[in-house]
Protein backbone atom coordinates (compact mmCIF):
# COMPACT_ATOMS: atom_id res chain seq x y z
CA UNK A 1 0.00 0.00 0.00
CA UNK A 2 2.82 2.41 0.82
CA UNK A 3 4.55 1.54 -2.43
CA UNK A 4 1.42 2.28 -4.49
CA UNK A 5 0.94 5.58 -2.68
CA UNK A 6 4.58 6.59 -3.18
CA UNK A 7 4.40 5.77 -6.90
CA UNK A 8 1.21 7.86 -7.27
CA UNK A 9 2.74 10.76 -5.34
CA UNK A 10 5.92 10.85 -7.42
CA UNK A 11 3.98 10.34 -10.70
CA UNK A 12 2.02 13.49 -9.85
CA UNK A 13 5.39 15.28 -9.64
CA UNK A 14 6.44 13.88 -13.04
CA UNK A 15 8.87 11.38 -11.53
CA UNK A 16 9.43 7.62 -11.68
CA UNK A 17 10.30 5.48 -8.65
CA UNK A 18 12.90 2.79 -8.24
CA UNK A 19 12.67 0.60 -5.14
CA UNK A 20 15.92 -1.02 -4.08
CA UNK A 21 16.31 -3.63 -1.38
CA UNK A 22 19.62 -4.90 -0.03
CA UNK A 23 19.37 -7.77 2.40
CA UNK A 24 22.76 -8.82 3.70
CA UNK A 25 23.46 -11.64 6.16
CA UNK A 26 21.00 -11.80 9.01
CA UNK A 27 23.64 -13.49 11.18
CA UNK A 28 26.08 -10.59 11.06
CA UNK A 29 25.74 -6.88 11.77
CA UNK A 30 23.96 -6.17 8.48
CA UNK A 31 20.23 -5.91 7.98
CA UNK A 32 17.70 -5.27 5.25
CA UNK A 33 17.53 -1.79 3.74
CA UNK A 34 14.57 -0.82 1.53
CA UNK A 35 14.68 2.50 -0.31
CA UNK A 36 12.45 4.41 -2.71
CA UNK A 37 14.41 6.65 -5.05
CA UNK A 38 12.55 9.10 -7.31
CA UNK A 39 14.05 9.66 -10.76
CA UNK A 40 13.27 11.89 -13.74
CA UNK A 41 10.95 10.00 -16.16
CA UNK A 42 13.53 9.75 -18.95
CA UNK A 43 16.06 8.21 -16.53
CA UNK A 44 13.43 5.94 -14.96
CA UNK A 45 12.52 4.57 -18.39
CA UNK A 46 16.12 3.39 -18.87
CA UNK A 47 16.56 2.01 -15.33
CA UNK A 48 15.68 -1.64 -16.12
CA UNK A 49 18.41 -1.78 -18.79
CA UNK A 50 21.07 -0.31 -16.49
CA UNK A 51 20.15 -2.53 -13.53
CA UNK A 52 19.99 -5.72 -15.60
CA UNK A 53 23.44 -5.04 -17.08
CA UNK A 54 24.97 -4.18 -13.69
CA UNK A 55 23.51 -7.28 -12.01
CA UNK A 56 24.73 -9.52 -14.83
CA UNK A 57 28.25 -8.10 -14.40
CA UNK A 58 28.26 -8.29 -10.60
CA UNK A 59 29.60 -10.83 -8.12
CA UNK A 60 31.52 -13.97 -8.99
CA UNK A 61 32.06 -15.19 -12.53
CA UNK A 62 31.23 -18.76 -11.47
CA UNK A 63 28.20 -18.29 -9.26
CA UNK A 64 26.41 -21.08 -7.45
CA UNK A 65 23.09 -19.28 -7.99
CA UNK A 66 21.34 -17.82 -10.99
CA UNK A 67 22.84 -14.38 -11.84
CA UNK A 68 19.52 -12.62 -12.25
CA UNK A 69 16.03 -13.54 -11.06
CA UNK A 70 13.08 -12.05 -12.92
CA UNK A 71 10.52 -10.57 -10.51
CA UNK A 72 7.89 -9.67 -13.12
CA UNK A 73 5.54 -12.43 -11.97
CA UNK A 74 6.72 -13.21 -8.41
CA UNK A 75 7.61 -11.30 -5.27
CA UNK A 76 11.23 -11.40 -4.10
CA UNK A 77 10.23 -13.36 -0.97
CA UNK A 78 8.91 -16.17 -3.19
CA UNK A 79 11.90 -16.02 -5.55
CA UNK A 80 14.91 -16.03 -3.22
CA UNK A 81 15.43 -18.92 -0.78
CA UNK A 82 14.93 -17.86 2.83
CA UNK A 83 18.10 -16.91 4.67
CA UNK A 84 20.18 -16.05 1.59
CA UNK A 85 21.47 -12.49 1.20
CA UNK A 86 20.14 -10.69 -1.87
CA UNK A 87 19.76 -7.43 -3.75
CA UNK A 88 16.51 -6.59 -5.54
CA UNK A 89 15.14 -3.72 -7.57
CA UNK A 90 11.58 -2.92 -8.67
CA UNK A 91 10.53 -0.24 -11.11
CA UNK A 92 7.45 1.60 -9.89
CA UNK A 93 4.62 -0.91 -9.61
CA UNK A 94 6.22 -3.24 -12.15
CA UNK A 95 8.40 -6.10 -11.15
CA UNK A 96 12.13 -6.00 -11.43
CA UNK A 97 15.14 -8.16 -10.74
CA UNK A 98 16.80 -9.91 -7.83
CA UNK A 99 20.31 -11.19 -7.36
CA UNK A 100 21.55 -13.59 -4.70
CA UNK A 101 24.71 -12.19 -3.14
CA UNK A 102 27.42 -14.84 -3.34
CA UNK A 103 30.14 -13.05 -1.34
CA UNK A 104 28.88 -10.43 1.10
CA UNK A 105 32.39 -9.11 1.70
CA UNK A 106 32.84 -8.21 -1.97
CA UNK A 107 29.31 -6.97 -2.66
CA UNK A 108 29.01 -3.22 -1.92
CA UNK A 109 26.09 -2.19 0.29
CA UNK A 110 25.65 0.83 -2.00
CA UNK A 111 25.29 -1.30 -5.18
CA UNK A 112 21.85 0.05 -6.17
CA UNK A 113 22.80 3.64 -5.43
CA UNK A 114 25.97 3.23 -7.47
CA UNK A 115 23.90 2.24 -10.52
CA UNK A 116 21.56 5.19 -10.05
CA UNK A 117 24.53 7.49 -9.48
CA UNK A 118 25.99 6.32 -12.78
CA UNK A 119 22.68 6.88 -14.57
CA UNK A 120 22.54 10.44 -13.20
CA UNK A 121 26.29 11.04 -13.72
CA UNK A 122 26.83 11.85 -10.03
CA UNK A 123 30.10 11.89 -8.11
CA UNK A 124 30.84 8.58 -6.30
CA UNK A 125 31.16 10.32 -2.91
CA UNK A 126 27.41 11.03 -3.04
CA UNK A 127 26.42 7.36 -2.86
CA UNK A 128 29.39 5.83 -1.08
CA UNK A 129 29.23 7.84 2.12
CA UNK A 130 26.34 10.19 1.54
CA UNK A 131 26.40 13.91 2.09
CA UNK A 132 26.03 15.07 5.67
CA UNK A 133 23.22 17.56 6.05
CA UNK A 134 22.65 19.89 8.93
CA UNK A 135 19.43 19.77 10.91
CA UNK A 136 17.82 22.68 9.06
CA UNK A 137 18.42 21.13 5.61
CA UNK A 138 16.93 17.82 6.79
CA UNK A 139 13.99 19.62 8.40
CA UNK A 140 13.16 21.44 5.13
CA UNK A 141 13.23 18.16 3.19
CA UNK A 142 11.04 16.40 5.75
CA UNK A 143 8.49 19.23 5.68
CA UNK A 144 8.50 19.24 1.86
CA UNK A 145 7.96 15.47 1.76
CA UNK A 146 5.16 15.71 4.37
CA UNK A 147 3.42 18.31 2.22
CA UNK A 148 3.71 16.13 -0.89
CA UNK A 149 2.63 13.00 1.03
CA UNK A 150 -0.46 14.46 2.72
CA UNK A 151 -2.95 13.81 -0.15
CA UNK A 152 -1.68 10.21 -0.49
CA UNK A 153 -1.45 9.32 3.21
CA UNK A 154 -3.94 6.48 3.57
CA UNK A 155 -3.09 6.04 7.27
CA UNK A 156 -4.89 9.25 8.22
CA UNK A 157 -8.66 9.55 8.37
CA UNK A 158 -10.16 11.72 5.66
CA UNK A 159 -12.26 14.53 7.05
Amino acid sequence: MFRKALVKMFEAKGLDCVFIETNMSMKKRYHMVYECIPLPKEVGDMAPIYFKKAIMESDEEWSMNKKIIDLSSKDVRKSVPKGLPYFSVDFGLQGGFAHIIEDQHKFPHYFGKEIIGGMLDLEPRLWRKGVRQNFEEQRKKVLQFAQWWKPYDFTKKKE
